[in-house]
């Protein structure tokens, strides 16, 4: 197995030195990201690769499009990060791969894109956003919206609520209330989609003046496709968003996808699950628990089951030889013989204290379900490991409405864990580990949380949610934005 870091002063003899060092086929871009720690990882992407990423994005999108024909019939939002950000020291530019192959949806469907491929390049994320957001509200025909993470679509609706008056106005007479912070380039690209819109701008001031918060159904009426992902962390936000759309609208799995390469393709039938992308991918996989207890071994899709959760290594055309992204997914069924996966969670994103092994996914779960009985959705979850308190800490982050005392929500996670972790029922029943605290999050924790993340060197287009690590290292704090009393 390897990892970036081991590849590392190959893909550099490649950038610098022009030597063929991973592959016999040169370049032609690289997939840029920051990863969690250390540098920038820059991706190799060949030209055959490149177009083999392509083919499985159109058979995504054809499956799309067979689960749910409606979607296509209007205008389309698609949020992804920008395809070129810049250019190497060998001239070869980079950018994001879900860029990259954003730029071969089929004519057909392109050709109803909201948003031009240069809004996605404006610097100021909060300009952007609203630039996007002023776009969309143009077009109340949108049926389908496609975003890697549901939290982006919560973000515009925020935005939206915080900048009704000013977005309306904008409808009205054709402007951007910040067009003055847009790049002249971008705004050249936009410019004859702004024009007035005063009977959009009618219908939304209508909207305001009965009194009840605007949801995405509301300004979407027609929205029937959201394509987000929906496995993980993710699926945090993915509750949330349930509740701002209309009961027709479809949640479509994204799929499991890395910088480094497309791992699934959602099929129609199986909604919450995909098909492995084999025809251009080899993988192995290793059960998590054996990884875990350093005796790997190596799988190949013939030889993993059904139920059980499996660390993945991939091989990919552009160089990447049995990378470990340190992932896992979980055989979920089986269509004929070949195995159906789902992203679970990072690696990472297990603890121990006391020898309890919490997962991620369990954290999640229990949380779910504690929320589920309160009647609140999560907007933000974080749960950090106290090594030096023996306890776990909470903080969440609601939607609007009344809720009980964090201290019930903290006894009905810490209640649900137990059910869910016999090594956790274990420790905690001998009192090795402490009781679990909780803290309801003052709204915009999880915004602050991201931001506070980009600025020390996270890429705002790939930010990815964990919600269970340890308080030791972890350096945003939490405990200013808690909702005391």
């Amino acid at each position: 197995a390897s990892d970036y870091e081991a590849l590392r002063p190959l893909v550099e003899a490649q950038l610098v030195r022009g030597e063929r060092a991973l592959t016999a086929e040169a370049p032609v871009c690289y997939a840029r990201t920051s990863g969690t720690t250390g540098s920038a990882k820059d991706i190799p992407l060949t030209g055959s690769y490149l177009k083999a990423l392509r083919r499985i994005h159109c058979t995504a999108v054809a499956f799309q499009h067979g689960t749910c024909p409606e979607a296509f019939s209007g205008s389309i939002l698609a949020i992804v990060s920008p395809a070129q950000e810049g250019t190497l020291a060998n001239g070869k530019p980079f950018g994001s791969a879900s860029g990259m192959v954003a730029e071969s949806t089929p004519a057909l469907v392109r050709e109803k894109f909201v948003v031009p491929a240069p809004v996605l390049t404006v610097p100021e994320c909060r300009v952007k956003y609203l630039l996007i957001l002023r776009l969309a509200l143009s077009r109340p025909d949108i049926t389908y919206i496609g975003t890697a993470n549901a939290a982006t679509l919560l973000a515009l609706l925020k935005l939206y609520r915080e900048h009704e008056p000013q977005l309306i106005s904008d409808l009205r007479t054709g402007g951007f209330f910040l067009a003055d912070r847009v790049p002249s380039e971008v705004w050249a690209s936009v410019g004859a989609r702004l024009g007035p819109r005063p009977q959009r701008a009618a219908e939304l001031t209508r909207l305001s003046q009965r009194g009840a918060v605007a949801r995405i159904a509301d300004l979407w009426p027609e929205l029937r496709l959201v394509t987000t992902w929906t496995g993980g962390s993710a699926g945090v936000a993915v509750e949330a968003l349930r509740r701002e759309l209309a009961p027709r609208t479809r949640i479509h799995e994204l799929g499991y996808t890395a910088s480094e390469f497309r791992g699934t393709i959602t099929l129609g039938r199986h909604p919450h699950t995909g098909l492995p992308t084999l025809l251009t991918h080899f993988f192995e996989f290793v059960e998590r628990d054996r990884w875990d207890r350093g005796e790997p071994e190596f799988l190949t899709l013939d030889g993993i089951r059904k139920g059980f959760d499996y660390y993945i290594l991939v091989t990919t055309p552009s160089g990447l030889y049995r990378y470990f992204v340190n992932d896992i997914v979980r055989v979920t069924g089986f269509l004929h013989r070949t195995p159906l996966l789902r992203f679970v969670q990072k690696g990472k994103g297990v603890t121990s204290i006391t020898g309890e092994k919490l997962y991620e996914a369990q954290m999640l779960a229990a949380l779910r379900a504690a929320m589920t009985e309160i009647g609140r959705a999560t907007r933000f979850a974080m749960m950090l490991a106290d090594e030096e308190a023996r306890a776990y800490r909470l903080y969440i982050e609601a939607d609007a409405g009344p809720r009980p005392p964090a201290t019930r929500l903290a006894q009905l996670v810490d209640s649900n864990l137990k059910e869910i972790n016999l090594e956790y029922l274990g420790k905690r029943d001998s009192g090795r580990l402490d009781p679990l605290s909780a803290a309801w999050l003052a709204p915009g924790t999880g915004d602050a949380h991201k931001a506070f993340c980009v600025r020390q060197g996270q890429r705002e287009g790939q930010f990815k949610t964990i919600a269970l690590a340890y308080r030791n290292g972890f350096r945003f704090d939490f405990e200013p934005f808690v909702e005391r009393g």
